[in-house]
């Protein structure tokens, strides 16, 4: 299982976006994968708990989705060097 806060931060920490775009190219592509798999559960949780107003950090969704985002960007980038 891959770690989310490595790519997002926690604990109060913010990872700066240059931080961010580094861990996830000099992550593995199984990394990446588990990273996609385990964010899947909490963008669901973050959606049901700004539907119920329950949110204590309303940006994380934001965060998360960014990431999901940037990780796609990286998994393809690799597809397409590989195809060259």
């Amino acid at each position: 299982m891959a770690d989310l806060n490595k790519f997002l931060g926690g604990g109060g920490k913010h990872l700066k976006t240059h931080e961010q775009r580094d861990r996830v190219r000099d992550a593995s592509e199984d990394e990446l994968r588990d990273v996609l798999k385990e964010v899947d559960g909490e963008l669901l949780t973050l959606r049901t708990q700004a539907l119920l107003q329950q949110t204590s950090n309303p940006m994380r969704t934001r965060q998360v989705r960014k990431l999901v985002a940037r990780i796609h960007t990286e998994l393809g980038a690799r597809q397409r060097k590989a195809a060259v």
